[in-house]
């Protein structure tokens, strides 16, 4: 086996981000949070647990990319032919092995973890995961509309499933009901819904962008069914959706008096998303989608560094 074929069939800078995303949600979102509101609250979670929750997720992930790749062959030998890395440095039976081995051991992990959280049956997260994983490999991919939405729906997951982690512990810790959270679930739940609807964009330009493949192979994608044009107005839609919710949050921002963290949200996600729009209506060919699902995946990680930007600001800024 290819040892850098192998490292780029898992996307590894992709679970890097992840990684960077579920250590930015734990330390920098929910924990300023939770001593903004409770300044006596820690999150319960130990250190090791988290490390292993952060291992149980990568390993279902680069499982998730495996499998995708290994049903994507004839495909990508259309649309991505220099990124074809199953049959050119891994061989098939290899790749399923690894993809077997990663999910058994990241459920097992998953298991371990949701034992020391308080709460066995989070574990499903991790089983809900690979399975669905799977039948989007199989079956979803090929569908208008509900594989993006699948493939959103588990990336909003990643910062979710951390709150899910942590809320049995806090709750038998301090006696606390869920309603006494409430400012904690909004934040993560927002922070999620931003992580959703920025997903759902850019597999649908991702879509455009490997239009000749999926037409020649017989996907009925998005753009292939509904058109170019149509596809173009969804995702302009759903980038207009997440600039109103951006402007809800600089309205609550601007209240609790969070000014830096507010600048950073218009300066790095707000503008760019604008730009994005004007750059997706004159795109035509594949190398500018190529160049706007890059420019997403900037955004994406711009909005995961606003979570150091809270940091600061209950750490040296706060009165």
């Amino acid at each position: 086996m290819n040892l850098k074929a192998f490292i780029k069939l898992i996307r590894f800078n992709n679970l890097v981000v992840i990684a960077l995303t579920m250590f930015a949600t734990r330390y920098f979102l929910m924990q300023p949070i939770l001593a903004i509101r409770h300044s006596t609250m820690q999150l319960q979670l130990s250190h090791a647990d988290f490390f292993l929750l952060i291992v149980s997720t990568v390993l279902i992930a680069a499982a998730g990319y495996i499998i995708n790749d290994y049903f994507d062959i004839k495909t990508d030998r259309i649309n991505k032919p220099q990124k074809l890395y199953i049959d050119n440095g891994v061989k098939r039976r290899v790749a399923i092995f690894i993809h077997t081995l990663f999910n058994v051991v990241g459920f097992l992990i998953g298991v371990y973890v949701a034992h020391k959280a308080g709460n066995i049956f989070l574990c499903s997260i991790q089983f809900m995961c690979i399975t669905l994983l799977f039948f989007y490999s199989t079956h979803l991919k090929r569908q208008v509309l509900s594989g993006n939405i699948l493939v959103a729906a588990l990336s909003a997951m990643v910062p979710l499933q951390i709150l899910f982690f942590e809320m049995p512990l806090l709750e038998y810790k301090f006696l606390q009901s869920i309603q006494s959270f409430a400012f904690l679930y909004l934040s993560v739940c927002s922070f999620s819904l931003f992580a959703f609807l920025l997903s759902l964009v850019r597999e649908i330009v991702k879509d455009m962008e490997d239009f000749k493949g999926d037409y020649e192979t017989g996907c009925k994608t998005m753009p292939i069914v509904w058109g170019i044009k149509a596809s173009k107005a969804i995702v302009a839609g759903l980038i207009s959706n997440i600039l109103l919710l951006l402007i809800f949050i600089f309205f609550k921002l601007y209240k609790l008096h969070f000014t830096l963290l507010l600048i950073y949200l218009f300066v790095c996600v707000f503008v760019p998303l604008c730009f994005l729009i004007l750059k997706l209506y004159r795109s035509k060919q594949k190398e500018e989608y190529s160049l706007l699902s890059q420019w997403i995946k900037y955004i994406m990680l711009t909005g995961v560094l606003s979570t150091f930007v809270i940091y600061l600001t209950d750490r040296y800024f706060s009165c």
